[in-house]
């Protein structure tokens, strides 16, 4: 078993503010709260673990995971929500969804929204991961069940939670939603995928091995064991993945000016804000690799895997996503024991996920909201 010690905090190039679609910044992170038992402000914590073995066995030591609550635990206990976001993205992306009279209404949930598993903002208050660690490439190569492992830990050991009502994620994290399910049957009552399917399809995988060749190909990534984050690449590999994300009609309706394609890229770098090359590597790897048929039983069977998650199951789709096709969550709601499928059918593509179509956003949020209510 190999035991990796935790460094002092590396100082990185770039730290500080950066844009995101509701032009929020973070707050700093006050003194972890153990047992949440008031009304919580979304006041950015952190959690430390211990040690944490990944699958591999290695194990890392002092494992952080940084996150935010909304609302309050009710008298029972069994009113919390997981939410986990997509790559790239943080504890911010599940906004559009939680608010007053919204489906994650911190009035009737204590919501808990995470940062996954080396995540890759430029910041040294999240999640460990390869950078922050000060491990860079001696980092174990994770899967996306050892992310799901990381969150069931946070959620049970220091947050003291028996069970959940519900683990929601987009896109990477509905991903980790089915797997969660499978992985830990009993734990929560319902999981809400969003535009995410339990095995990396063939396309996707290529996509993101793209993605991952434009990062290795900066003259400044010195195979991930860099001192200065190569911005470049990482900048233009992000620029591509925003080509997967809308659909062709949603191109040709916004960008039909010389002008438009730069500040499209723009606003995608907007989005993202910087992110670190390595710690976004790591993230993409995992993604292309990820199959639910892996979990230790099945033999590589995903359908196996999927008949076995004995919680209730709400799949969101969206109809012209480019990077989950629609036939694969098709077969996943047929062969998961009492799954429903929704399917909202708008431009926005993939990126309807994250309120970029206010009325797909409507649609969404009803649905869920619907789904929670018959948990309780």
């Amino acid at each position: 078993m190999k035991v990796l010690p935790r460094f002092a905090t590396s100082t990185l190039v770039g730290i500080g503010l950066y844009l995101i679609w509701q032009s929020q910044t973070f707050a700093g992170a006050p003194a972890p709260v153990h047992v949440p038992t008031g009304t919580h402000l979304p006041e950015h914590q952190i959690a430390t673990l211990g040690d944490f073995q990944f699958e591999d066995g290695t194990i890392v030591r002092d494992f952080k995971v940084s996150y935010v609550t909304y609302g309050k635990l009710n008298r029972t206990r069994d009113n919390a929500i997981l939410v986990m976001h997509g790559w790239g993205s943080d504890h911010h992306e599940f906004h559009s969804q939680i608010g007053p009279g919204k489906a994650l209404d911190p009035e009737k949930y204590f919501v808990v929204a995470t940062d996954a598993l080396g995540n890759s903002k430029v910041r040294q208050d999240v999640t460990t991961g390869p950078t922050n660690s000060d491990l860079r490439m001696d980092f174990p190569r994770y899967s996306l069940r050892d992310s799901v492992n990381v969150e069931y830990r946070f959620l049970k050991e220091y947050l003291g939670l028996e069970r959940v009502l519900a683990v929601c994620g987009n896109s990477i994290g509905a991903a980790k939603a089915y797997q969660f399910a499978v992985s830990y049957p009993t734990y929560a009552r319902g999981i809400v995928p969003i535009v995410g399917n339990a095995v990396t399809s063939p396309q996707t995988k290529l996509l993101l091995q793209g993605l991952l060749d434009i990062i290795a190909l900066d003259s400044g990534w010195h195979g991930g064991n860099y001192e200065t984050n190569p911005a470049t690449g990482v900048a233009l590999a992000f620029r591509m993945s925003g080509l997967a994300d809308f659909t062709y009609g949603w191109f040709a309706a916004n960008l039909k000016t010389a002008e438009a394609p730069r500040q499209f890229a723009q606003s995608v770098r907007n989005y993202w804000g910087e992110q670190d090359a390595r710690d976004i590597y790591y993230q993409w790897r995992a993604f292309r690799d990820f199959s639910i048929g892996d979990t230790t039983g099945f033999g590589g069977d995903v359908n196996a895997a999927l008949r076995s998650i004995k919680a209730k199951v709400l799949i969101v789709g969206s109809k012209r996503d480019q990077l989950i096709g629609r036939d694969d969550l098709v077969e996943h709601a047929r062969v998961i024991p009492g799954a429903r499928l929704v399917e909202v059918d708008s431009p926005a593509g993939h990126a309807v996920c994250c309120g970029v179509d206010p009325e797909a956003t409507k649609t969404i949020d009803r649905e869920i909201a619907a789904f929670l209510s018959t948990l309780r």
